[in-house]
């Protein structure tokens, strides 16, 4: 385990060398669950990472701190080796149901591969794209609460059940 930090990072974009320079929502969420500093944390499924990674960077400095009643949500949503696919394909097709918007034929091939990160990106546009930037950034947090709740109901179901 890597030393705990003095003080709490701020959230910023991008990798960071140490929480003393910041963390992005991945390092801190490593830092939370006692792993060593990185924006690749083991307790979090990679798909779902790569979505936080993104929503993380994506978002300015001024709405970044709208992700931090996530922070912690996803430690341990994630299902050893194979098992990892079945979770991602189930929580792909949870999601898209969700979102109720019938989906293209790219994003059936997303769900049918687990795309999770690409489906959710394609999905921040419906069921009609917002016209506004803060309109965009709270359909974001929406959808990040929404996708944690997929990923926390797929592993609640005993792993026979899973797709």
């Amino acid at each position: 385990m890597e030393r705990i930090p003095d003080s709490l990072p701020v959230l910023g974009r991008g990798g960071h060398r140490t929480p003393a320079r910041g963390a992005c929502f991945l390092e801190y969420t490593a830092l939370l669950a006692g792993e060593v500093f990185t924006d690749a944390p083991r307790c979090v499924d990679a798909e779902l990472a790569a979505v936080l990674r993104h929503a993380n960077d994506v978002l300015s400095d001024a709405d970044r701190p709208r992700l931090l009643p996530l922070l912690g949500r996803a430690i341990g949503l994630v299902a050893p080796g194979p098992a990892a696919g079945r979770l991602q394909r189930r929580v792909a097709q949870d999601l898209a149901a969700a979102v109720g918007s019938p989906l293209a034929a790219e994003e059936l091939r997303w769900v049918r591969a687990g795309a999770v990160d690409r489906l959710f990106w394609s999905l921040m546009f419906e069921p009609v794209p917002v016209s506004t930037s803060p309109a965009w950034v709270a359909r974001l947090v929406e959808r990040l609460d929404l996708l944690h709740g997929c990923f926390e109901a797929a592993l609640a179901v005993p792993a026979g059940s899973r797709v």
